[in-house]
């Protein structure tokens, strides 16, 4: 670690910490809030800086749980522990947790890994083509046929080629990155407005929009914003207008748009009715103002927001600490520790149904809303979000928490540098860029948000990115023939006029 990095580390916990206490918080959570962030910021170093995979998952979760919330606080001057239901406890699980995150992410660094990679970086064009082609097939695919059972007014189910196609739907929205890049090494003007990236984005948005997911309607188009800005640098004009542009569409439609939706019908019933029901709202939405704020009262929480305002309601995710407080809370009052039962779960999700038929749907994160208080008593379905941490504070209290981070990132980061080597991030089309937003595009929602179960169940997602990746290899074995056997062709008859002359 180089001094400049130390120094600003030491700057910016210096800072969190004299705002929490100018703000009024008191000086035992503002230090173990500070200790938090300084132990966060601290293993992105670590892990290779923000330009390495595990770099950047450590400053994502960093800044989800405790930079953004608590300098939201600093700026609305209000203690870090306004709006906590146990302040002290979650406090110390989030020092304990993020020394757990430092200490398991330079285990992994220590551990030996394969000289050749499973998963090989990329440098042809034909194979960022084969890619999206893959990628998009596999994703869309993947998603239609995982939501037929439910679209046809049956119950969810999981196991066998449903369980197959729902892993590989997880990856529908990266087809634009390959794509950008396939747009990337082709050269010539048309980057940003070429039709392969645009008709990808637009496919992407629409079906986000007909899920009702917040997630899948933006990520297309993050996607396109992110690879521009590889390629025309952060500072570009017009990548700020389509981000201001972005965010407004995000606060403004899709945010009460789609927490309105799903709770009027858009996730009920067969896909006609649902159809109906999401093109009503989202059109309503779009061009009805008093519609729009009528959809963001109904959508303000029942339940107070760490952020305490209505207008951050949109950005609450960012502030984590508040989510995972209320688990936390709901554990200690009610003494509601589970052991092993929320961590075996994980592995019961991993196992292929022909071996445990009576596996899980879902991870545990409707089991644990019910703990919190969360999830009404008939509410089977919603997964609430509470991160790694809370729950395993729910597991094993502060041990767990501890203990449990330790073993958990030191395995996880290992899994990924097993098979990809070393993802990161390259200035150019070349290398193993592809592979690094992929990472981050799977897990960054998850290493959040996901229970310990969950985040289990991912590890197998290599293996699913290994099946795409040797597939596209196939795809441009098969391109690479076809070119060649077309250019024997168009050398023949030259070769036979030469002899004949």
């Amino acid at each position: 670690m180089s001094y400049r990095t130390h120094s600003t580390i030491v700057i910016v916990c210096l800072t969190y910490l004299l705002g929490q206490l100018i703000a009024g918080t008191s000086g035992v959570i503002a230090s173990l809030l500070t200790a938090a962030i300084a132990c966060g910021l601290y293993s992105v170093s670590i892990a290779g800086g923000i330009l390495s995979a595990a770099g950047l998952l450590n400053a994502i979760l960093t800044a989800y749980f405790l930079l953004v919330g608590v300098a939201l606080k600093i700026i609305m001057m209000e203690p870090a522990e306004k709006n906590l239901l146990a302040p002290e406890t979650t406090a110390t699980v989030m020092a304990l947790g993020f020394f757990g995150l430092l200490i398991g992410t330079w285990i992994h660094r220590q551990l030996p890994v394969p000289r050749l990679s499973p998963i090989s970086g990329v440098s042809d064009t034909s194979m960022y083509l084969a890619l999206t082609l893959v990628f998009f097939v596999f994703g869309y695919s993947g998603y239609f046929v995982g939501i037929g059972p439910d679209l046809a007014g049956g119950a969810r189910q999981t196991g066998g080629i449903l369980g197959i196609a729902r892993a590989f739907s997880s990856f529908k929205s990266f087809a634009i990155v390959p794509a950008l890049y396939y747009a990337w090494m082709r050269g010539g003007r048309r980057f940003m407005t070429h039709p392969l990236p645009l008709g990808i984005v637009v496919f992407g948005t629409v079906i986000g929009i007909i899920t009702t997911s917040k997630q899948d309607a933006m990520e297309p188009f993050v996607f396109y914003v992110v690879v521009s800005a590889f390629r025309y640098g952060f500072l570009n004009k017009r990548l700020w207008i389509l981000t201001a542009l972005g965010t407004t569409y995000y606060s403004m439609v899709i945010y009460p748009y789609s927490m309105y939706v799903r709770n009027n019908g858009g996730r009920q019933g067969n896909f006609e009715t649902r159809v109906s029901v999401m093109r009503e709202v989202f059109w309503r939405t779009l061009t009805d103002s008093q519609f729009r704020e009528l959809t963001l009262t109904k959508t303000t929480y029942d339940r107070p927001s760490y952020l305490g305002h209505d207008a951050l309601n949109p950005f609450s995710r960012l502030a984590m600490i508040g989510e995972a407080d209320r688990l936390i809370a709901a554990t200690q009052q009610q003494q509601a520790f589970t052991g092993w039962q929320t961590i075996t779960w994980g592995f019961k999700l991993m196992l292929p149904s022909f071996i445990y038929p009576d596996k899980p749907i879902w991870t545990t994160g409707n089991f644990l809303g019910h703990i919190a208080g969360d999830a009404g008593p008939e509410d089977t379905e919603t997964q609430w979000a509470y991160g790694l941490m809370a729950n395993l504070y729910n597991a094993f209290a502060y041990p767990g928490v501890l203990i449990g981070c330790v073993i958990f990132f030191a395995g996880f980061y290992y899994v990924i540098r097993f098979w990809f080597r070393n993802p990161r991030y390259h200035s150019g089309p070349v290398g193993t860029t592809v592979w690094f937003m992929l990472i981050i595009a799977f897990f960054q929602h998850s290493i959040v948000e996901e229970p310990l179960a969950g985040l289990i169940a991912d590890m197998t997602m290599p293996v699913l990115i290994m099946i795409v990746y040797w597939t596209a290899r196939l795809i441009c074995l098969l391109l690479m023939r076809d070119r060649s056997l077309r250019q024997i062709r168009r050398v023949r008859p030259a070769v036979r006029v030469e002899l004949a002359s």
